[in-house]
């Protein structure tokens, strides 16, 4: 059991009284902190700790790209790839499952069929990102607005144990970057049975918001597991 340390840099009892709670470390063997003495690193406490914020797998993002054209073509796909995976930890941490462009160039509820479609079919994805894109060929690259918002709303539809306060960090991140960013209205919450964390932004400020919510993102996906 470990005892309240005492004195100005514990928590300033010396003795535990009956009724108190305490942390206790447990350890496999009783025997061996006799033999070597208490360790933290060494207890159940410490694994469980790091395999929370120490995931050893990497993450599995899928990613998919809503747009009203033909974006292969113009190597745009490509270059959210290139984004998403460099911002969250490049290869060394981030293994990517499957790329889809998804045409929302539709009605709402087709929309929301074609993003239902494409998040569910990802079944090795732990991360999904939904990227809309802005209109290509025109030097503002402007974002279709409602487009956006036809796919916050279906996307809102589809997840659970929404995210607000991380869609809000989100936002803000991308908006320090592209100011135009805060037109569009971030999702961030749970997909497919809670087995996956879904992410919706705009291609504006992409980096700047895969990099700042790339610990969070880590800790969640790690969260899922347990």
């Amino acid at each position: 059991m470990m005892l309240p340390r005492g004195g100005k840099l514990g928590c300033g009892k010396d003795v535990a009284k009956t009724g108190e709670a305490y942390p206790v470390l447990l350890y496999q063997s009783s025997s061996y902190s006799m033999r070597s003495g208490t360790r933290f690193e060494e207890s159940m406490h410490r694994r469980m700790i790091k395999k929370e914020i120490e995931p050893s797998e990497k993450m599995h993002l899928g990613i998919v790209v809503c747009t009203s054209e033909n974006e292969e073509a113009n190597g745009r796909v490509n270059k959210v790839r290139t984004i998403l995976m460099d911002s969250l930890g490049k290869e060394e941490n981030v293994k990517l499952v499957d790329t889809v462009v998804c045409d929302v160039d539709a009605s709402y509820d087709m929309i929301a069929q074609r993003l239902n479609e494409a998040v569910c079919g990802m079944n090795n994805a732990n991360a999904i990102f939904v990227v809309v894109l802005g209109k290509s060929g025109q030097e503002s690259n402007q974002l279709p607005f409602r487009t956006g918002l036809d796919v916050s709303h279906a996307l809102r539809q589809m997840t659970t144990k929404h995210a607000d306060a991380l869609a809000m960090r989100l936002r803000k991140a991308a908006s320090s970057e592209d100011t135009l960013a805060a037109l569009f209205e971030n999702v961030v919450g749970l997909v497919r049975n809670a087995s996956s964390v879904l992410i919706a932004c705009s291609d504006r400020g992409l980096g700047k918001a895969g990099s700042v919510v790339r610990s969070s993102l880590n800790h969640l996906v790690a969260m899922l597991k347990n």
